[in-house]
C-alpha cells in the first residue's frame, strides 16, 4: 500500500507518524513536510523519502506574517497536488501542524481517503481545518471523542498516541546504567529538549527539601544547562538532556515535567507517577492533556503560574514518601497508556486503504 504521511514543525507532528510507519512493514511510504520544520531534519534519517511544500504557519502572527503565509500555502497546495498526482497514495496520513495543511488540502481535491493522527485531547487548529473531509480521525483518549464536533464523532477511533517501541528495561539494571542507588527515590524531570527555565528553577531551588534516600536528575535542556549546572549536589544531578528517555523513565520513580503528546504517551507506557506542568500556551492544549491524566489519577496537573518550590515539594511529598500512592497511580497510568497504538493507527489506516477487513 502507497501513503503519504504529513505533519510537522514540532517533534509532537513527526514521531508519530514515524512510530505508524516503523509499526507497517507493507507499505511503501513519502513523508511531505516543510522546509523549515524540523521534519526536512528528521524524516530522511528514517529512511523515509522527504519532500518539501511551501506553508507558513498563521496562529498569533501580524497580519502581514498571516498573509504571506497564506501565500505560501496556496503555493504549497499546488505543489502537494503535483507530488500526490505522482506518488498516487492510498491514502494520506495527517498529524496536524501548518505543515500539513497544503497537503491535506491537495489530498482533498484528488479525492484521497485522509487520516488525521490528533495526539492531544483537545485538536489543533490544522486539524481542526481538516477533519471535515477526513475519513478516520484516530485519537488519543477516549475523552477527546467529546471534543470533536457532534457530526464527526462516529469518525474517531481511539487508538492513543503512535510512540516508538519501549526498551523493556529492568529497574536494577536501569539505575546501575545511570548510576542511581537501588532504594532511592528517583524524581526525573525536564521541560522537553529545550528545557523550561521556571522548572528549572523550581527545581534547584527545592533540591535542599528533599530527605536521606530521594534524589532528582533534571535535564534542563542544552542552553540552559551552564546556567545551571554549578547547582548540581549529591541529591540534584543536572544533566543537559536526556539522551536515553527509555533507561531515565525505567529507573524513575516520579516524573515531573511538560504535558505535550508524546510526553504523556511515554510516561503512561511506562507507568511512571507524574507531576504535570503544562506550557501556559492556550494554543498547545497541554492544559487538557494533563486534565485527561489528573482525572484518570495517573499525574497531578500544577499550573505554571502556581510553580515555587514550595509548592512543587508540597505535591511530591504525599508521591515520593508513600509507596502506595506511588503503585496506585503508576496501575492508572499503565491503564490509560496504549503501548500498542502505533500497530492501532497502522491497522486503521490498512483498512482505510482496503486492505484490511
Amino acid at each position: 500500500m502507497r501513503v503519504v504521511l504529513t505533519g510537522g514543525g514540532t517533534g509532537g507532528h513527526i514521531y508519530p507518524l514515524l512510530a505508524v510507519a516503523a509499526a507497517a512493514r507493507d507499505w511503501h511510504t513519502s513523508f511531505i513536510g516543510s522546509t523549515a520544520g524540523l521534519e526536512s531534519k528528521i524524516v530522511p534519517k528514517s529512511g523515509i523519502d522527504f519532500h518539501a511544500v511551501a506553508s507558513g504557519g498563521v496562529r498569533g502572527k501580524s497580519l502581514p506574517v498571516r498573509v504571506r503565509s497564506l501565500l505560501r500555502s496556496g503555493v504549497g497546495v499546488l505543489a502537494a497536488y503535483r507530488l500526490l498526482r505522482r506518488l498516487k497514495p492510498d491514502v494520506v496520513v495527517s498529524s496536524g501542524g501548518y505543515a500539513a495543511l497544503p497537503v491535506t488540502f491537495a489530498a482533498r481535491l484528488r479525492g484521497l481517503p485522509l487520516a488525521l493522527i490528533e495526539p492531544n485531547a483537545t485538536p489543533g487548529l490544522a486539524n481542526r481545518v481538516a477533519m471535515r473531509y477526513a475519513a478516520r480521525i484516530l485519537i488519543a483518549y477516549e475523552a477527546a471523542r467529546d471534543q470533536l464536533p457532534k457530526e464527526l464523532r462516529d469518525r474517531a477511533v481511539v487508538t492513543g498516541v503512535p510512540v516508538r517501541p519501549r526498551r523493556q528495561l529492568p529497574r536494577r539494571e536501569a539505575r546501575e546504567a545511570l548510576g542511581v542507588g537501588q532504594d532511592s527515590v528517583l524524581i526525573a524531570v525536564t521541560g522537553g529538549s529545550q528545557g523550561a527555565r521556571a522548572l528549572n528553577a523550581t527545581v534547584c531551588g527545592m533540591a535542599a527539601m528533599l530527605g536521606e534516600g530521594e534524589q532528582v536528575i533534571l535535564a534542563t535542556g542544552q542552553r540552559e544547562h551552564e546556567r545551571w549546572a554549578p547547582g548540581a549536589t549529591d541529591r540534584l544531578r543536572i544533566e543537559p538532556y536526556f539522551w536515553d528517555m527509555d533507561l531515565v523513565l525505567a529507573a524513575a520513580d516520579v516524573f515531573v515535567g511538560r504535558a505535550g503528546a508524546m510526553t504523556c504517551a511515554e510516561i503512561l507506557c511506562a507507568g511512571i507517577p507524574a507531576i504535570l506542568v503544562p506550557l501556559p500556551n492556550p494554543a498547545v492544549h497541554q492544559d487538557d492533556n494533563a486534565r485527561v491524566l489528573a482525572d484518570a489519577g495517573a499525574a497531578v496537573l500544577l499550573p505554571e503560574e502556581g510553580l515555587a518550590p514550595e509548592a512543587l515539594w508540597r505535591e511530591l511529598l504525599p508521591i515520593v514518601r508513600t509507596p502506595a500512592r506511588r503503585l496506585a497511580m503508576g496501575a492508572a497510568a499503565l491503564a490509560l497508556g496504549r503501548p500498542d497504538a502505533a500497530k492501532a493507527a497502522a491497522r486503521e489506516v490498512s483498512r482505510l486503504g482496503g486492505r484490511l477487513g
